[in-house]
């Protein structure tokens, strides 16, 4: 059960500055509020935790949007492997092939991992 966390429009609205600025000081005079108490307000348990979860909230938005065109970005690399200039077939069948090839050794591992971690949870079960 996770609690609900009370914060002040105030600080609502200076998380939402944070998330927006690429600094602190930037955060502070877009928001109107002091440096000082935007770092008083990060040090708070719940302050930091609402500004995790906006975060993380942005974090996914953007990946959900990747993961929409990544159809398209895949079939536009595909594309340039037919292209007139043979330097850029060249690059784009790199390319391919590095995916490739990141992508199996990603599902090794995720395959190894698993299999380590039921060996683990194996050996604490007989303990």
């Amino acid at each position: 059960m996770s609690e609900e966390i009370k914060l002040t429009t105030r600080q609502m609205l200076a998380i939402s500055q944070i998330i927006a600025s690429s600094s602190i000081e930037e955060a502070s005079q877009r928001g109107k509020v002091s440096r000082g108490t935007l770092y008083k307000w990060l040090k708070d348990k719940n302050f930091k935790t609402e500004l995790k979860r906006q975060r993380d909230e942005v974090i996914k938005s953007a990946l959900d949007r990747l993961k929409a065109a990544i159809t398209k970005a895949v079939e536009e690399l595909i594309k340039l492997t037919d292209a007139q200039r043979e330097e850029v077939r060249r690059l784009a069948c790199n390319d391919i092939i590095t995916h490739v090839l990141k992508s199996i050794e990603l599902e090794d591992i995720d395959e190894r991992l698993d299999k380590v971690e039921r060996i683990v949870l194996e050996k604490r079960t007989y303990r």
